[in-house]
C-alpha cells in the first residue's frame, strides 16, 4: 500500500526516479526565456537561475492530495542559496493537506541523501513528523566538499563573499569549498589544480573514516575535515565549523538498499538497484553517484559529482575506491545547469553521509 505521506524535492537533488518522490524543477533563465532545469541546453556562462513559482508547488501539492496523500514533506536546496524553500512554504499555507517544508541547507547529493532518507521513512509507514525528522537528521550529518576551477561564477552569483573571491583571483589559487550553515564557505586555498584535487581526495578519505568513527562512538557529525583555510599544497587537519552534535545515530541516511524497506541487505552490486529506477553500484556511468564503504566500523555513502569534468571525476572515483578498501567503485554523475551556473565547468565535488 502506498505511503500516505508524499515526498517532494526540487531538481537540484539530481536523483534518478525514486518511488514516492515528486520533483519540482528549478528554473534556468537565459535572456527573457526561462525553462525547467532539465530542459535547458544553452550557455551557462550567461544564464541565471530562478526559484520555482509558488504556483508550481501549489499544483504539485494539490495533485498529491488528490492522489491520496494525507500529508507532504517538501525537502529543498539551502534557503541561503535559493528562494526555492520559501516558494514551497508560500504554497504550503493554502495546500489542501499539511505540508512540512525542510531546508536541507545543502544542494546536489547533500540534498539527495536527505530526500532518500525521507522516502524510506515514508515507505516504512512513518507519519509526516517521522519523515521530516528523517530528512533533517540525515541533512545535519551529511558533508559536501568541492573544488572549482574559478570563483568567477560564484562571485557573479553572489554565493560567496566578494573578498574571498577576489583573493582567489589575485593569487591564481584553486579554492576548496564546503557548505557551512547552508552557505558556501572557503575551506582551503591551494596553488595548483593537481594539488587541489589531491587535497579534495584527502579530505574525502579523512571525512569518510572520521565520520564512521564518530558514528561508532555515538557522536554523529563530530569530526573535523582537514583544511585550515591557509594557502597550501598539503594542508593539516583543522576544525570544521560545520560539525554538529548530530541526531539519533540509529537513523540511516543515504543507502538505497536499506534492510526491511526495499527487501535488500545493502547497496546493490548486481546491476539492479534497491529502489526501482535508481542505479546500482556496479555500473560506471550515469545515476546518482552513490557508493558504500566500511569506514570506522560503519557504512559510509559517498557521491562523486562534477560539471564538464568527467575524466577528473572518474579518476577521483578510482582513487577513492583504492584508498577505502572494500569500497565499490563509485558511480560518477554530472550535475545540472542550476549548480553549473553558479560554480562553472570543471567543478568536482564529494558528498559523504553515514549509513548503517
Amino acid at each position: 500500500m502506498p505511503s500516505e505521506v508524499a515526498v517532494v524535492t526540487d531538481s537540484t537533488a539530481y536523483l534518478p526516479e525514486v518511488p514516492g518522490v515528486t520533483v519540482v524543477p528549478v528554473q534556468v533563465v537565459l535572456g527573457e526565456m526561462a525553462c525547467d532545469e532539465g530542459d535547458f541546453s544553452g550557455n551557462i556562462a550567461t544564464a541565471t537561475t530562478s526559484r520555482p513559482a509558488p504556483s508550481r508547488f501549489a499544483a504539485c501539492y494539490e495533485a498529491l492530495a488528490a492522489g491520496g496523500a494525507s500529508a507532504v514533506v517538501s525537502i529543498h536546496l539551502s534557503a541561503a542559496l535559493s528562494g526555492t524553500a520559501e516558494s514551497a512554504r508560500t504554497a504550503a499555507r493554502d495546500a489542501p493537506v499539511p505540508v512540512e517544508v525542510v531546508d536541507s541547507r545543502s544542494i546536489g547529493m547533500g540534498l539527495g541523501y536527505p530526500v532518500l532518507a525521507a522516502a524510506r521513512a515514508a515507505a516504512a509507514g512513518g507519519d509526516a513528523e517521522a519523515v521530516a525528522t528523517a530528512a533533517r537528521d540525515c541533512a545535519v550529518r551529511t558533508r559536501t566538499f568541492f573544488y572549482v576551477d574559478s570563483l568567477d561564477h560564484i562571485r557573479r552569483g553572489g554565493r560567496i563573499g566578494a573578498a574571498a573571491s577576489l583573493l582567489g583571483s589575485a593569487l591564481l589559487i584553486k579554492p576548496l569549498l564546503h557548505l557551512v550553515d547552508g552557505r558556501i564557505s572557503l575551506l582551503e586555498k591551494v596553488r595548483t589544480p593537481s594539488r587541489a584535487l589531491g587535497r579534495l581526495e584527502d579530505i574525502a578519505v579523512h571525512a569518510a573514516q572520521a565520520m564512521g568513527a564518530a558514528e561508532s562512538a555515538g557522536a554523529p557529525g563530530a569530526f573535523d575535515p582537514p583544511g585550515t583555510g591557509s594557502i597550501s599544497g598539503t594542508g593539516t587537519p583543522g576544525t570544521s565549523s560545520s560539525g554538529t552534535s548530530g541526531p539519533d545515530p540509529s537513523r540511516t541516511c543515504g543507502t538505497f538498499g536499506t534492510p526491511g524497506i526495499y527487501g535488500t541487505s545493502g547497496p546493490s552490486t548486481s546491476g539492479t538497484s534497491a529502489i526501482p529506477g535508481t542505479p546500482s553500484t556496479s555500473s560506471t556511468s550515469g545515476g546518482a553517484g552513490v557508493l558504500g564503504a566500511a569506514a570506522g566500523g560503519e557504512l559510509v555513502e559517498i557521491a562523486v559529482q562534477h560539471l564538464a569534468a568527467p575524466d577528473r571525476a572518474e579518476a577521483l572515483a578510482d582513487r577513492l575506491a583504492k584508498r577505502l578498501p572494500g569500497l565499490p567503485r563509485p558511480r560518477v554523475v554530472e550535475v545540472g545547469a542550476v549548480i553549473g551556473v553558479h560554480v562553472g565547468p570543471g567543478t568536482l565535488g564529494v558528498t559523504i553521509t553515514p549509513a548503517h
